[in-house]
């Protein structure tokens, strides 16, 4: 009953009045939208590439390292979605994702080797969009939803997302089992039904958006602007942020990163976290794709493999990590997040190092529990860190280390995969790299105290800055 009670309450009508309508047309788009998106996730693209293109291993790591540049893209999207309405904004840029997808169809029509490479642009093409999408939806999110709402509305559509991502693969999955070529297909139609979550999404209203794009574009008052000096102009003026360049913000990273000597001994544990995972996926794809599985053939099983598994545990274990993250600071709630990891990793490798796929699927199982947590961490615990003024800016710096490792880190990965005297041995190295990055947050909480959370306040957001470890 339990269970029922909790699937009626992703309906419109059980949400609160003041929200239906946007939440509404959110979760059609969130039925329909990401039967496109899914066709550029990571796992699955690399699987396509490894199988039907025959890609290098060069081509399968610049593939998996597509979301990482779509980091760094993130904050120029930011910057370019300032003063414009959002909506239509973030349709535009799902307007760019779908005609992608659609337009993979067309590298069955020349030379494999030059389709793989085309396939794998236009992957990273509609990663770029997506970091767009992903990052204005939160400002349309911030709008229309209310602090106090917001974590379970976006958590329900999320949800619903999520589920049809992995439906979406494991169809697409199959049907390339039954037919290689039939992507030609299935990555059009994959871009019909995306474009009906696109019309659906641009039903969407976001709550005084007039008054916030004035706030956004209204030029200082000046004695011969007399346009600008009526009384509601004053009455909701607000000086405008200076547009800053990417050097001004280089500098104001730099100045966080030596000002907070405890934020900075964080990232740097989590660069290396981070740094392990992103290492061990492009193998990983490599390795399951060629040679546990046919290498033409078995896309179902690969795909389960690599991205099923872990996507439906992540759902279903974030109701576990929500309530412990609530209740710790963020570098103790790394650790338990760290165990989580290099037991998952640590699986992976023996099953790498024996041949086994089931072993591998086990490890990736316990690694969709590490990935749930990992994403509250790497969303949320900026906040433990910052103050509420200097929020955006720490995110701004965590987005941008992620990205950075993104850019060497498959990379890397690849490179030890396809030396002869270390091959699988890369599982290994990963481990130990995430087992030194768990020892360093055990360390970081020691030090700090951090086992009880007392930064926050009592709306969740952001906190005045962590002790620095003694």
């Amino acid at each position: 009953m339990t269970m029922w009670r909790r699937l009626f309450r992703f309906r419109t009508r059980h949400q609160p009045y003041m929200v239906r309508l946007s939440y509404h047309y959110e979760m059609r788009s969130a039925i329909t939208y990401p039967l496109a998106a899914s066709l550029a996730e990571g796992s699955f693209t690399g699987v396509v590439a490894a199988k039907y293109f025959q890609a290098s291993p060069l081509l399968i790591a610049l593939i998996t390292a597509a979301p990482m540049f779509g980091n760094i893209m993130a904050m120029i999207w930011a910057e370019k979605a300032r003063g414009r309405r959002k909506v239509p904004f973030v349709n535009l840029l799902q307007l760019g994702v779908v005609g992608s997808i659609a337009a993979v169809a067309l590298t069955a029509f020349v030379p494999r080797t030059v389709g793989a490479w085309l396939f794998a642009a236009l992957i990273i093409v509609v990663r770029l969009l997506a970091s767009g999408i992903v990052t204005v939806r939160a400002a349309i999110w911030r709008a229309n939803y209310p602090r106090h709402l917001r974590a379970q509305i976006t958590g329900r559509i999320t949800i619903v997302s999520t589920v049809v991502l992995a439906f979406a693969t494991y169809v697409g999955a199959s049907w390339l089992d039954a037919d290689p070529r039939a992507f030609v297909y299935l990555y059009p139609i994959a871009a019909v039904m995306g474009a009906v979550g696109i019309w659906q999404f641009s039903r969407i209203r976001v709550r005084s958006e007039r008054q916030a794009l004035r706030r956004e574009t209204i030029p200082h008052p000046r004695p011969e602007a007399l346009s600008h000096t009526d009384e509601m102009n004053v009455l909701n003026y607000q000086p405008p942020e200076q547009r800053r360049g990417l050097l001004d913000f280089l500098r104001e990273a730099r100045d966080v990163l030596r000002r907070d000597r405890a934020f900075r001994e964080y990232q740097w544990w989590q660069f290396l976290s981070g740094a392990s995972f992103m290492m061990l996926n492009p193998p990983l794809v490599l390795l399951v794709s060629k040679e546990l599985t046919d290498p033409h053939t078995q896309y179902k099983l690969a795909t389960v493999v690599l991205q099923i598994i872990p996507m439906i545990m992540s759902i279903v274990a974030t109701q576990f990590w929500a309530p412990l993250f609530d209740r710790l600071h963020i570098t103790a709630f790394r650790v338990f997040q760290g165990i989580a990891s290099v037991a998952a990793q640590a699986t992976i490798f023996v099953g790498a190092v024996l041949g086994q796929l089931w072993i591998i699927a086990a490890g990736q199982f316990v690694l969709g529990i590490s990935l749930a947590g990992g994403n509250l961490a790497w969303n949320l615990g900026h906040n433990d860190f910052a103050t509420r003024e200097q929020a955006a800016t720490y995110m701004g710096v965590h987005v941008m280390l992620t990205g950075l490792r993104g850019c060497f880190a498959p990379f890397a990965g690849v490179m030890l995969f396809r030396l002869p005297f270390i091959r699988r041995g890369v599982f290994g190295i990963s481990v130990l790299m995430c087992l030194a990055a768990l020892l360093g947050f055990v360390s970081m909480a020691r030090r700090m105290g951090a086992w009880h959370k007392t930064r926050h306040d009592d709306a969740g957001a952001a906190a005045a800055p962590a002790a620095q470890p003694r």
